[in-house]
């Protein structure tokens, strides 16, 4: 796992330092090969951190394009897991910058929306009903601690 981990730190690296030279073409392949290895790794904080510094950066390669907008939301999301302060400063201020721009909306608007939806209804118009899950089975029966016998 660890040398995944550094193998990702790796391409990351190369991917800066290919966008500081302005090969945005180049910096793109490095960060992909970047997560490819991250995706392999069990969830960890330096996972985490990497996740996070590597969308947040294919989103500053180029804040317009088409997928620019899930890989802020995915780095962002990443970066305030960690509690790493540098990377979440960073995340704080692209997502500033974002809805500022207008291209990046407030979450205060995505969850009124959510709240206005008119909520979804089971085929039989009454939604779940109490004491069921979403299995659709009735309560748990028999088994250790429900008062039945041990078998």
């Amino acid at each position: 796992m660890r040398e995944l981990l550094y193998e990702a730190a790796k391409h990351y690296r190369r991917g800066k330092s290919l966008a500081e030279r302005g090969d945005t073409r180049g910096a793109g392949v490095a960060f992909e090969e970047a997560l490819r290895e991250l995706q392999a790794v069990r969830p960890q904080r330096m996972r985490d951190v990497l996740l996070a510094q590597v969308y947040l950066s294919r989103h500053q390669l180029d804040p317009d394009a088409a997928d620019a907008a899930a890989d802020l939301r995915l780095g962002y999301a990443y970066a305030r897991t960690t509690a790493e302060p540098n990377v979440r400063a960073i995340a704080e201020r692209l997502w500033a910058e974002a809805v500022a721009s207008g291209r990046h909306r407030a979450p205060a608007r995505a969850a009124a929306a959510r709240r206005d939806r008119k909520p979804r209804e089971d085929g039989d118009g009454q939604g779940q009903r109490e004491g069921r899950g979403r299995s659709g089975r009735g309560k748990r029966r028999g088994g250790k601690g429900a008062g039945g016998e041990r078998r």
